[in-house]
């Protein structure tokens, strides 16, 4: 506590020294400020910039513009945990080990190293005292809620939202092996997809402070001019690969990379994407990603009043909402798109245009929904890059039409209700046997 007090003063005066800026550029003063807080503050800015429900558009768009570099940790200090982690064992698992690392970041830092058995590994490192960090910062940040509600309980709300948004991210983010757990599972996931690749895990030498992965050659997709001079890549390809990629993460899966930023994706050098860096995961349950597609198709069809059954349906939006007024503000975003070529029509901005529609409703947006948004944005994005033409709704219709069969027909309907009746009489069961006992 005495800590986090002191670090609470310590952010109060920052907060003063950068009042001027903050004054008349509050997105830009709060981007200063994340960065000078600490590394918590720079994981809970990424984390924030998907979520402008808290923070609002214009500080999220400028959260986004975090790369997350902070400068790596002492060799010494690398040493000392590589040590604590394998013991007299380290020189029996690796023939090389890179003590420069390649890319740190606010949590943790990678190295590259060499198994005995020759194969190129990458290690994830937890930065030395990041638990404690987080968990200090948390408590400041609760100490500085109980503050502001003396003065304003609207904020104090917020700040609030802030922080347990942080706690959750260290839950998450504080344990490699949650990390490895997510590429195991989308490698599963995806194991079958054609020109995508997931790393594999070591699991036999991960641990919670500790991450080692399959070794990824290949370009990042943020050197831009280097993947533009890939001359031997069929760069169409590659991005229809990615589209499809994200269509069965979330259609298929339910469980999707959510911070595919061009960092984050490779071009290897068969032409496959690979993908890095599983801290930040997303999940949608089934119902939600049907009725997502569902409206997705109404639009299309211009059938608005559908639209808005399903979003009252799907809880998009309060129950007693009036079905013939949501009708019409459905219209007001449909009807912009109508005699637009298909291919011009980016899904990502008609999603966002949802998600700021409901708010309108006074519902409060699901994080989920927020971060299919944005990946949805980044793999558009990076798409365009590799093909200026790509149409992604032409890609999109035929891998659709199959899914709906088995997801959105008549029979896939029918299906879903006898499970739900099942489910429902499971659970009657189990409650009534729990009274008996």
């Amino acid at each position: 506590m005495f800590f986090a007090i002191i670090n609470l003063i310590r952010l109060i005066l920052i907060s003063i020294f950068f009042l001027p800026i903050i004054f008349i550029n509050r997105s830009k003063g709060l981007y200063i400020f994340f960065h000078i807080a600490g590394p918590s503050f720079v994981k809970l800015g990424q984390v924030l910039s998907v979520r402008e429900d808290l923070v609002g558009k214009r500080i999220a768009n400028a959260l986004a513009k975090f790369q997350d570099k902070v400068p790596p940790f002492k060799t010494s200090k690398v040493k000392f945990i590589l040590k604590n982690e394998f013991a007299e064992n380290f020189n029996k698992i690796f023939l090389e080990f890179d003590y420069q690392a390649i890319a740190s970041a606010s949590i943790a830092q990678v190295h590259k190293a060499k198994l005995f058995n020759h194969k190129e590994v990458a290690i994830k490192i937890l930065r030395p005292n990041i638990a404690k960090t987080m968990n200090r910062d948390i408590i400041t940040l609760s100490l500085l809620v109980k503050l502001v509600k003396l003065f304003s309980p609207f904020i104090a709300k917020s700040l609030k939202d802030i922080s347990d948004l942080l706690q959750q991210t260290a839950r998450y983010e504080l344990d490699l092996l949650q990390e490895a757990s997510n590429a195991s599972k989308l490698r599963d996931d995806l194991k079958n997809l054609k020109g995508f690749y997931v790393p594999e895990v070591y699991w036999q030498y991960s641990s919670p402070k500790i991450l080692v992965l399959e070794w990824i050659n290949g370009i990042a997709f943020s050197d831009k001019n280097a993947i533009a001079n890939s001359i031997n890549i069929d760069k169409k390809l590659v991005a229809q690969n990615l589209v499809l990629s994200y269509f069965n993460q979330v259609y298929v899966n339910g469980f999707f990379h959510a911070d595919m930023h061009p960092g984050n994706l490779f071009l290897m050098a068969n032409g496959d994407i690979a993908v890095v860096d599983f801290g930040i995961m997303g999940k949608i349950d089934r119902k939600t990603r049907i009725a997502v597609a569902e409206v997705l198709i109404g639009f299309l069809h211009r059938e608005y009043l559908q639209i808005a059954k399903i979003h009252i349906q799907a809880g998009f939006v309060p129950s007693d909402t009036n079905v013939e007024d949501l009708a019409l503000s459905c219209r007001k975003i449909g009807e912009m798109i109508v005699g637009v070529d298909v291919k011009d029509i980016s899904i990502a901005k008609l999603l966002t245009n949802l998600i700021l529609m409901t708010r309108e409703y006074k519902m409060e947006t699901k994080p989920e929904l927020l971060l299919l948004q944005k990946t949805l944005l980044l793999v558009e994005g990076v798409g365009v890059t590799l093909d200026p033409n790509l149409n992604i709704w032409d890609l999109a219709r035929p891998w659709v039409k199959e899914w709906a069969k088995t997801n959105i027909g008549f029979d896939a309907k029918i299906r879903d209700s006898v499970i739900d009746v099942l489910d429902l009489a499971k659970k009657l069961i189990k409650e009534f046997e729990n009274k008996i006992l």
